[in-house]
């Protein structure tokens, strides 16, 4: 807040008395009032208004600045973007403007002006009216939007995870969800295959249950996967994020409409990622190269050892028998993927551009990136496949008229998680993006802000259905797919700097995204007859979206009070491209053909009665319609939909010690039908005249929140937070088959764990420690038996997709050498299987792949060469482990050993 005190009525009579004065002063408080050092610590404040940068720069820095009000009115900065130590962070932020700063005290900086008699402070250096501390409740509230600090998740309610641009870039991987990975409870669904981002977050994912939200715009398509399964796609390219915060469970945000898993929230760049230091414009260039990889070979090629229905092959017979025939590549597996390149090669690369500038009113930025990822390698050391054989006879007795028979034969068996040889090239995990942004905006007096976006990302990709690559014709290239998304974007802000009441921020939207997949889908029968089909998926999906919210602040005699409130409204259609006939054909899989409207409004509130006391709630009403332009099979019918709720959250923290905390929390969330669940098509039919009910996401936690600064050697910080999470979902929406195949509610799912994350960081050297552990997941639908309950999934559902593994843990440490120059480190990832399901948990549309656990091990290092130049080398899975990632759906091992080098220069 603005002008919040800590003494609410003593500062009433103070400037009751002062009359016209109206010298004001802005006090940010930190954790602890100790010396914050020299650290150097990532910031991220774009240009603006200078009280507000002045604001966050206090909050992520944790120092106590002071000034009067007067001095910052119509001034701005620049902005940085950055690791910086206190007194850089402030010698850019004020450059400019005329002002200067000095400590007086560790944790204390006076900003004065110069030129002015005693620029508002005393000679000792206090100030010339008691100091108004004022706090960041807008930081804090979820609803406000904008991206968090690193310490965000420990001093609130509830969990959440900041990466900001340089931890995206550090650990962008091989796939487009590689940069997610390690984030406790956070995983990407079926990362190897489309190059695309399907998050999951504590088990909840696909159906818009993890809102991917980009610069407020939502693009989700959810595609048809085949039997095995669905996925729900996001696409960016990761030159284009500038940050992203990851919520875990319902959100009280304008986003979090749906949220019953969580939401992500990501930030494209903008003209304080591009433009050094106070400079009016600047051009950001950056370029990569990456080993491991090779062009994918030509459409059919076959990779990895033939598929084999029964576990025996008659090799040989010496009396009258049924010989077998053997597969071709059985015995030696395929005849090329073989030829894996040198670690150093570089077989694939990235490159992009990005070009900014401002002035005191406009800011403009235009960026284009393009990425050529060939197929990659799989790894050498682990459970690769091997062919086994061993040597057998059966004798049938003789009998009167036929005498005596001997069979010899060979049993071949294939051992291993997968069909893929260790070091063999991956079929279907080619990328060949490109993507281009154009942003603006306009920052006029009276805090009114109008800024316009555009970014189109289109990529032609390798995939291969699971069900494919796990029945019959095994692992084949397959043409490449295609996707390209249009995002357009409008939003005003209005936040007048002498107005508490007001912070108003709206958008409106659209998202353009046509799907077109290519995949083979051939099935070989033991009677020899073959089925070729060679199956398309081709559907067009546009969401058109506004949403409105303001947040007002108050200091009253009961304590500090932010509210916010607003609503949003989301209208998507999805159908098939223009001219084509809805109809299933050899070449083409009937789209999905529908419409569905999604209204919801929504408050938030934050209340902090006392210093050491505080309570957030929020309430939410959704409201849904859909309908589906096709009808069900064998029926006239058209399936039509409404749906709505209310879904309250409340949550209350108490902190004894400066920098403690202890908190509690509920949420809800209620998620409607998708627009893929609520229309018919492969993978399942909707029934008209069976309606289904919102799923309802129960969740709570509790937790300890600790936040020290200085507490072994000056200028360290340590993080720590531990949680206990149970989130039951009552009406969980999932594909069952009884009594048909089709979305309906089961009675329930849980998913409950502990979760936990500690960090270190003494400036030279850091460390962070995160992991979850699930104790209990469970599924409870009905059967012909009655209720069931099983640990693992529903038969035939999509719940066992989704489903984590019970255990994983990850590790980051590195050091910081030559003046901050040169940073290097590596990071460890435990991941636990999924274990064992049985064919009543999966049924006979789902085959899981039961993946096994994993260790990998990272490294990374990055030089500052200068002020412009930074150069990035990373070795992935260091240790050429073969194993296949938590949540792949299909026979598809992943990255083995790979090098990565990257150069990123600012002009």
């Amino acid at each position: 807040m603005k002008n919040k005190s800590q003494k609410p009525n003593r500062l009433r009579l103070g400037l009751g008395s002062l009359g016209l004065i109206l010298l004001t002063t802005v006090a940010i408080p930190a954790a602890q009032a100790q010396d914050v050092g020299q650290q150097a610590i990532v910031h991220r404040i774009p240009a603006g208004v200078l009280g507000t940068a002045i604001s966050r720069l206090g909050d992520s820095a944790g120092l106590q600045i002071l000034y009067p009000a007067d001095l910052v009115r119509g001034k701005r900065t620049n902005g940085i973007s950055g690791q910086f130590t206190p007194q850089q962070a402030l010698d850019r932020l004020l450059d400019g403007t005329g002002l200067v700063y000095r400590f007086t005290e560790p944790n204390t900086v006076t900003i004065i002006d110069p030129t002015a008699a005693n620029g508002g402070v005393a000679a000792d250096g206090s100030t010339l009216l008691d100091t108004i501390s004022v706090t960041t409740a807008k930081n804090r509230i979820a609803t406000l939007g904008g991206l968090a600090d690193e310490d965000a998740n420990y001093r609130t309610p509830g969990s959440s995870a900041f990466l900001d641009e340089q931890k995206v870039q550090r650990f962008r991987g091989s796939s487009a969800g590689d940069f997610i990975k390690g984030t406790p409870g956070v995983l990407t669904g079926d990362n190897r295959n489309s190059g695309a981002v399907d998050v999951n977050v504590r088990g909840m994912q696909g159906f818009g249950r993890v809102p991917v939200v980009i610069d407020g715009t939502v693009q989700q398509n959810t595609v048809y996967r085949g039997y095995s399964g669905v996925a729900s796609r996001n696409y960016v390219d990761p030159d284009m994020i500038g940050g992203a915060v990851i919520e875990k469970g319902p959100s009280a945000s304008v986003y979090g409409v749906g949220a019953t898993g969580g939401l992500v929230r990501m930030e494209t760049i903008n003209a304080g990622d591009i433009i050094k230091d106070d400079k009016n414009w600047g051009v950001r260039v950056r370029g990569g190269m990456m080993g491991n990889m090779s062009s994918p070979p030509a459409v059919g090629t076959p990779g990895g050892y033939a598929p084999m229905s029964k576990s025996r092959f008659i090799s040989g017979c010496n009396w009258a028998c049924t010989i077998e025939p053997i597969p071709d590549n059985l015995l030696s597996g395929s005849a090329s993927g073989m030829d894996r390149p040198a670690f150093l090669a570089p077989k694939s690369g990235s490159g992009s551009v990005a070009f900014a500038a401002r002035n005191d009113m406009l800011e403009v930025v235009a960026a284009y990136a393009k990425r050529k990822n060939g197929n990659y390698y799989a790894g050498t050391r682990g459970r690769a496949p091997e062919l086994t054989q061993t040597s057998d006879r059966i004798i049938r007795p003789g009998r009167p008229g036929r005498p005596e028979q001997i069979t010899d034969y060979t049993v071949f068996s294939l051992n291993g998680l997968n069909r893929y040889r260790a070091g063999e090239e991956v079929l279907n995990t080619s990328q060949d993006n490109t993507s281009y942004l154009l942003k603006s905006k306009l920052e006029l007096d009276g805090g009114h802000i109008f800024d316009l976006s555009y970014m189109r990302y289109h990529s032609m990709f390798g995939e291969m259905m699971p069900s494919v690559i796990l029945r019959f014709d095994g692992a084949t290239q397959a043409p490449l797919s295609e996707v390209s998304v249009d995002t357009y974007r409008a939003g005003y802000k209005w936040n007048p700097e002498e107005n508490d009441w007001i912070d108003l921020k709206a958008n409106i939207w659209m998202t353009d995204t046509d799907t077109h997949i290519l995949t083979p889908y051939a099935f070989s029968f033991g009677n020899g007859v073959t089925m070729d089909i060679p199956q398309a998926y081709w559907d067009i999906a546009k969401r058109y979206g506004t949403d409105i919210v303001n947040t007002s602040e108050l200091t009253t005699a009961w304590g500090d009070l932010g509210i916010s409130f607003g609503g949003s409204f989301v209208y998507e259609t999805i159908e098939p491209p223009s001219g084509r006939v809805n109809i299933d054909s050899n070449d083409l899989l009937a789209s999905r053909d529908g419409w569905r409207k999604e209204a919801s409004a929504f408050t938030a509130a934050e209340w902090k009665p006392l210093d050491w006391l505080k309570f957030d709630g929020a309430l939410r009403y959704t409201w849904t319609h859909s309908y589906d332009n096709n009808s069900n099979y064998g029926s006239t019918l058209h399936n039509e939909e409404m749906n709505s709720g209310w879904a309250p959250m409340i949550s209350a923290t108490i902190e004894p010690w400066d920098g403690v905390q202890f908190y509690t929390k509920y949420a809800e969330a209620i998620r409607s039908p998708s627009l893929f669940e609520s229309t018919t098509g492969f993978s399942f039919d909707t029934s008209p005249l069976v309606g289904v009910r919102p799923e309802r996401s129960r969740n709570k936690e509790i937790g300890i929140n600790l936040l020290q600064e200085d507490l072994m050697l000056p200028g360290d910080k340590l993080r720590f937070k531990a949680s206990y999470f149970n989130n039951d979902v009552k009406d969980y929406l999932s594909r069952t088959n009884y009594p048909n195949v089709s979305v309906r509610n089961i009675d329930r799912a849980l998913f409950r764990g502990f979760e936990a994350s500690v960090g270190y960081d003494v400036g030279w050297g850091y460390f962070d420690l995160g992991g979850t552990i699930y104790d209990k997941t469970e599924f409870c639908t009905e059967q012909r038996a009655g209720l069931t309950c099983l640990p693992s999934g529903i038969p035939n559902g999509y719940a066992q997709m989704h489903l984590p593994p019970r255990k994983s843990a990850t590790l980051t440490a590195g050091v910081r050498m030559l003046d901050d120059a040169l940073e290097a480190g590596g990071r460890l990832t435990y991941v636990g299987s999924r274990g064992s399901m049985t064919t009543a948990e999966t049924g006979g549309f789902t085959t899981v792949v039961n993946w096994e656990k994993y260790t990998l091990l990272d490294l990374f290092a990055s030089y500052k060469v200068n002020d412009s130049v930074n150069i990035d080398v990373a070795i992935d899975n260091v240790t050429d482990v073969y194993y296949m990632d938590a949540l792949t759906l299909g026979l598809m091992p992943s990255p083995g050993r790979t090098f990565h080098l990257n150069m990123t220069a600012k002009f």
